[in-house]
């Protein structure tokens, strides 16, 4: 199946599961006939698929690599989850409005069984909320919070489900009782293919590191090889999540992209910053050991029909990275589509891969165009950011008719935005990856 429609498929089970509790609802005639109470249901309803419903949308099924954009997938997690969130509290509050008592059951230790497990739910709720949102100023460790979510979300699902079950007039029915049954049977599997199913899987497919090669103070490219098996096959500009731990069956691993070429039979290369936590652990990585890979992931494909007419690749620090997997990949097919790359960094000592640009200017049919924030040359050619003009002044007259790479911080990529519209290009023809995205 191809990968658009996989991605149709996806997202029609997706919205499916969402709304088969409500429209069970709606035609099993268990309505009260009272407004404000069925609509709360109906929402408590919404907001209870949605909120289990996430752990299908971050599972990473490996069937789905190469059809969802896993940058989208994980923003579209943070605003759904605080959907599903507003959607039960709007449920309590429209109740507490028809029947003010309500309000008081918040205190569980006086509230009946059945009520207290909901309040307890929203609480979970509300508690993942806050650790996400204040994740950073509480200088909690990503470990720590997963294993805190991992907790919230099983204590939600748990009390949620007894909560709607005991309170029993709406699921009383036959169908709705279906209904759920089968909609937690599907979170269960979601559940264990996170923490189960997927950890074998990565851990039949091992790698070792075969060297660390420093490209500037602070950056790093990690080159690994398998181990035990031929590789696993990417396209240039997907996306793999790395453990070194001794098992494969870890709360978290650390997204980054390729940078080797797709073409290096079998071995592969990250381009990693060092930001602190994982990433400062790169330079002590030693030949040999082992390296747990989940990927590859991601939509970009060179294959596409809209790039054939050239590439425009415009990268901002350690979003280089992808950058150097194109062009690596390019290389090493022959391919000489034209194509233009923009890179933005601090300063000489940041910037990175100077000597192998260098060599893909002889390979590629190539613009490079390196803009430093703050060179230390006095006569740099292009200091500051990217900009429009700089791009006008290096991109070909077709301009609107090439594919556009960028990949960066949020910042710059809102800037380049701003540009695209400007230079009028179509969003169809673009596509962006926030490294800051997990």
């Amino acid at each position: 199946m191809s990968p658009s429609n996989k991605r149709k498929l996806f997202y029609i089970i997706y919205f499916a599961l969402v709304l088969l509790p409500a429209v069970a609802m709606l035609v099993s005639g268990y309505l009260r006939g009272e407004v404000i109470r069925d609509v709360a249901v109906l929402l408590g309803f919404l907001g209870m698929a949605l909120a289990g419903i996430q752990l299908i949308s971050i599972s990473r099924f490996h069937w789905l690599a190469d059809a969802l954009d896993m940058d989208k997938v994980y923003k579209n997690h943070h605003w759904i989850s605080l959907l599903s969130i507003l959607l039960i509290i709007s449920h309590f509050m429209l109740l507490s409005f028809q029947n003010p008592v309500i309000a008081s059951f918040l205190n569980i230790f006086k509230a009946p069984w059945m009520i207290a497990a909901g309040s307890i739910g929203l609480f979970g709720l509300l508690l993942i909320a806050i650790t996400s949102v204040l994740r950073q100023s509480f200088k909690l460790d990503y470990r720590y919070w997963l294993l805190i979510h991992d907790i919230l979300t099983i204590i939600i699902l748990v009390f949620g489900m007894v909560h709607l079950f005991k309170v029993g007039y709406y699921t009383s029915h036959p169908l709705m009782k279906a209904v759920w049954i089968f909609e937690i049977a599907v979170w269960v599997v979601a559940f264990a293919y996170i923490r189960i199913i997927r950890p074998i899987r990565i851990g039949q497919k091992p790698y070792m590191v075969e060297s660390v090669v420093s490209e500037s103070a602070d950056t790093y490219s990690l080159t690994l090889v398998p181990d035990g098996h031929d590789g696993v096959p990417f396209e240039a500009g997907q996306v793999a999540w790395i453990s070194t731990n001794p098992s494969p069956f870890v709360l978290s691993r650390n997204p980054f992209s390729y940078s080797g070429s797709s073409e290096a039979g079998g071995a592969i290369r990250f381009s990693i910053k060092n930001l602190g936590d994982f990433t400062s652990t790169i330079p002590n990585l030693q030949k040999g050991q082992r390296v747990y890979v989940d990927g590859p992931y991601g939509t970009f494909n060179l294959n596409d029909p809209r790039m054939q007419k050239g590439l425009v690749l415009i990268a901002g620090g350690i979003g280089l990275a992808p950058v150097m997997s194109i062009l690596n990949t390019l290389a090493d097919r022959g391919d000489k589509r034209p194509t233009y790359v923009f890179y933005g960094d601090y300063n000489e000592d940041t910037a990175v891969y100077a000597h192998e640009f260098e060599q893909l200017k002889s390979k590629l049919n190539l613009v490079f165009v390196q803009v430093l924030e703050m060179p230390k040359s006095e006569d740099y050619p292009h200091r500051g950011y990217i900009t429009k003009e700089i791009m006008l002044e290096h991109l070909p007259q077709n301009y609107k008719d090439l594919f556009y790479f960028v990949c960066g911080p949020a910042p710059m990529l809102r800037a380049v935005e701003k540009h695209f519209a400007a230079m009028e290009i179509s969003d169809s023809q673009v596509h962006e990856e926030d490294y800051t995205m997990a």
